[in-house]
């Protein structure tokens, strides 16, 4: 309702300017001496015009028909998504009613010479014309006029109420603005001095009863020529930088930040292109320092660091945490090139990481050849622990496959142990004040590392702890068989262990 409200009360107040912008052009314009082609057939016409009421309606049609339209427009209800498409056209609509209003009165002047001809036989060749010249250019320059400053009053009146965030490009309606035709509309309003000089000029030698020459014709119509195309020149020098940013900046959005303009201009456009070409830069060095950052960090702690969320104050979450370790490794690497054992990880880790990274979870920390993986942070999820056993299950069948490739390669195979277990735990970022991590501390985490160092005790791959297990649904409690009432180190009370059988 306040936008409807709103919506209404700034139509009126088109509607009143729009009319005061037709008065204030008709007595300005009727300053302008008219032709006085024959004083006997002026003065039959002036008095056809006196007695005749069709010249009051003449005078008002101009007035009445846009302010009709208008209020009809302005006063209109509708839902919301109508009235934006209305807000956006509005100072076009009421342009062309103030443009019809005028091609009425021509009209209707037009009718009355033709009545006039028939009753009084006078001749009404030189009226046609005059009003064919100065009728249009009035129209013309009413409707110029009401666009143009209806246009500008509405980017700071109606359309911040309907786009509080712009984007007023979005809503499709019949008629857009665009930069040549606003140039335009400029060269029709800076011809109209120099159309009325003609006019006057006919005017002028019609009287005196001097014929009018080609050549003064020919010149003022290359005048015309030449001022269009300084128009057209101009509107090609804005709109075709603006384009070529408008699809920059379409690239940059798409996350192409290779594009650099080759436009160079010793203007205030060459320096709006010099700024983009800079900023452009400055995003791409941006970007390059945000795909760093989640090489280093996990991109889902990335954009959740980058938001300046609670993650800089910290919070207490309920999680399922996540320790995988590779057995014997140590003994292993000692039998191994320094950069066979690097590339060994980087192999192992990418398979493993994409086993965690489909299921939602998120690598904390690698320590050495183990991992440490969390479920339901910094993202929250109900499902963590279905999440992290399913993960778990997967990294099983990931680590059977690259075992194959290494026994075909002749490398030795790999096993790990891998312990999940679900509980309170603090997150956030920790550390001093000029390096910081994000990550999760509490008992959980420990608990979590020690079942997974009892996976060498009970002959398995996979441990999770009852709280895990309680987390999993009906669906997969099956899936698992009881191992035993574990001892942890660090805690009086036994952990009941389960493992997939």
């Amino acid at each position: 309702m306040q936008k409807l409200s709103t919506f209404r009360k700034t139509g009126l107040f088109y509607t009143l300017l729009t009319a005061l912008i037709n008065l204030v052009l008709t007595a300005v314009l009727s300053c302008v001496p008219g032709p006085n082609f024959d004083e006997a057939v002026t003065a039959k016409w002036l008095e056809f015009l006196n007695g005749s009421s069709v010249r009051y309606w003449g005078g008002v049609i101009p007035y009445v028909i846009p302010i009709l339209f208008c209020l009809c427009y302005a006063l209109w209800g509708g839902r919301e998504e109508k009235l934006r498409k209305r807000a956006v056209s509005m100072p076009m609509f009421m342009a062309l009613s103030t443009l019809a209003g005028w091609f009425a009165n021509y009209t209707t002047v037009i009718l009355c010479a033709f009545m006039a001809q028939r009753r009084l036989g006078i001749s009404i060749r030189f009226i046609l014309i005059i009003n064919s010249i100065a009728n249009p250019l009035v129209g013309i320059a009413a409707s110029t006029m009401v666009f143009l400053v209806l246009e500008r009053l509405n980017q700071t009146m109606l359309l911040p109420v309907f786009f509080p965030e712009g984007r007023v490009w979005s809503v499709k309606t019949l008629f857009r603005p665009k930069i040549g035709m606003l140039l335009s509309m400029g060269f029709v309003i800076s011809s109209i001095p120099l159309a009325y000089s003609v006019y006057g000029m006919i005017s002028l030698l019609v009287n005196n009863g001097v014929e009018i020459h080609r050549g003064l014709l020919f010149i003022i119509a290359f005048l015309v020529l030449i001022a269009a195309a300084v128009t057209v020149m101009l509107s090609k020098k804005i709109v075709k930088p603006l384009t070529l940013l408008t699809r920059a900046a379409d690239r940059i959005k798409a996350g192409d930040y290779s594009g650099r303009l080759s436009i160079i201009s010793n203007d205030e456009m060459g320096t709006l292109v010099d700024s983009f070409n800079d900023m452009t830069a400055s995003l791409a060095e941006k970007e390059r320092m945000r795909d760093t950052f989640g090489k280093v960090v996990d991109p889902n702690v990335r954009d959740y660091l980058m938001k300046g969320t609670a993650a800089l104050r910290g919070e207490s979450r309920v999680v399922t945490v996540m320790f995988c370790d590779i057995r014997s490794f140590t003994a292993m690497s000692e039998k191994m090139e320094a950069e066979e054992v690097v590339s060994l990880l980087n192999r192992y880790f990418t398979v493993l990481g994409g086993c965690i990274a489909r299921h939602g979870g998120v690598i904390n920390k690698y320590i050495g050849d183990a991992i440490m993986a969390m479920f339901g942070v910094p993202v929250e999820s109900p499902t963590h622990a279905r999440d992290a056993y399913l993960a778990a299950l997967n990294m099983r069948a990931a680590l059977a496959d690259l075992n194959r490739e290494l026994t075909a390669e002749g490398k030795q195979e790999l096993h790990f142990g891998i312990g999940l277990h679900t509980g309170r735990v603090f997150a956030g970022t920790i550390g001093a004040k000029d390096r910081m991590e994000y990550t999760i501390i509490g008992d959980t985490v420990n608990t979590a590392s020690r079942i997974e160092s009892l996976c060498k005790n009970y002959g398995t791959d996979l441990l999770l702890s009852q709280a895990t297990l309680d987390l999993l649904g009906a669906d997969r409690k099956d899936s698992v068989r009881f191992v035993d009432d574990a001892s942890i180190r660090g805690k009086e009370d036994k952990i009941k262990l389960y493992t997939p059988g």
